[in-house]
């Protein structure tokens, strides 16, 4: 029951971050990346089963639990996506992330599942656990796709150093779920496997795990409102610089592509403003220069560790 109160949680959470970020991940190609995140997020946590039954989702798939290799995927690439959003340069797009990495863990799953687990049997939520038990394939195979999103967890940990500190303590708690619920299950297929069991391991992968991913969803939602703030600052500033600019005959955005996200453009037209000023001699008033003050403040905040 707490199992699943916390997929449900965790569901609604990342439901919440698509509806609400719809509307700027349209707009703005960056933003997408963190949309994504969650929206692969929550196919995933459908796949648990809690909302539509198992059987009816993996009868799509042949009724043989190849559900299980597609939550293992999704959960994975959506991790994966949440690290991109905090780290991948400003100007990247969701088709210039570097694929590759998730790409080759994903066929890796794939190719160990199929081979090591010819027969799986009928839709089954625990088909793996209990499949570990007697066969060294299904071992070998939970095993794997544990190793590799603990792997990814840890990339999360690692990446979480550049997010703001109001977001950092979310995405650190949930990545050390998550690397901890891994490495219990690994413990527990093992134990099941090759020795006896265990009651007190076997239940540890859904609290770490789930409360992991529940830690991951708020910080995602935590950042997606501190982002929306920031570009809202950002708006307002650049909404009042533009009046100064046309009165000066300053270019607004010389050289930048129309794309370009609101502080770059922000960055150029306070440059062109001041570079005029001293060009021509006219120095600036003093609400101006105040102006060019909160600029420099806005621009020079904490960031989340995203590269220029």
């Amino acid at each position: 029951m707490v199992t699943v109160l916390l997929i449900d949680a965790a569901l609604a959470g990342l439901l919440l971050v698509v509806v609400l970020r719809a509307r700027v991940a349209w707009r703005q190609p960056r933003a997408r990346i963190a949309w994504l995140a969650a929206l692969i997020g929550c196919i995933a946590l459908l796949t648990q089963g809690t909302v539509i039954p198992l059987e009816i989702l993996d009868g799509f798939l042949g009724g043989t639990n190849v559900l299980k290799l597609v939550q293992n995927v999704l959960t994975m690439v959506a991790l994966w996506l949440g690290i991109q959003a905090g780290t991948a340069p400003v100007s990247a797009r969701i088709r210039t992330l570097r694929w590759w990495f998730p790409g080759l863990l994903g066929a890796l799953f794939a190719v160990v599942f199929f081979v090591a687990l010819p027969e799986r049997g009928t839709s089954s939520f625990r088909f793996l656990e209990d499949a570990a038990m007697t066969s060294t394939g299904a071992w070998a195979y939970g095993v794997l796709h544990m190793a590799g999103i603990a792997l990814v967890g840890l990339l999360l940990f690692r990446s979480a150093r550049g997010s703001l500190p109001k977001t950092r303590v979310f995405f650190r708690v949930g990545a050390v779920g998550i690397v901890l619920g891994c490495l219990s299950e690994i413990l527990d297929l093992t134990l099941s496997r090759f020795f006896e069991p265990d009651a007190l391991v076997s239940a540890l992968f859904d609290p770490l795990f789930y409360l992991g991913v529940v830690s991951f969803v708020i910080g995602i939602f935590v950042a997606s409102r501190t982002t929306t703030r920031i570009r809202r600052r950002g708006d307002e500033l650049l909404a009042r610089l533009e009046p100064v600019a046309r009165e000066r005959g300053v270019d607004s955005f010389p050289g930048l592509p129309a794309d370009a996200v609101a502080d770059t453009r922000l960055h150029a037209l306070r440059v062109a403003v001041e570079d005029d000023a001293i060009a021509t001699s006219t120095p600036l008033s003093p609400p101006q220069r105040a102006l060019l003050d909160d600029i420099d403040a806005h621009l020079t905040r904490r960031t989340t560790g995203v590269r220029p």
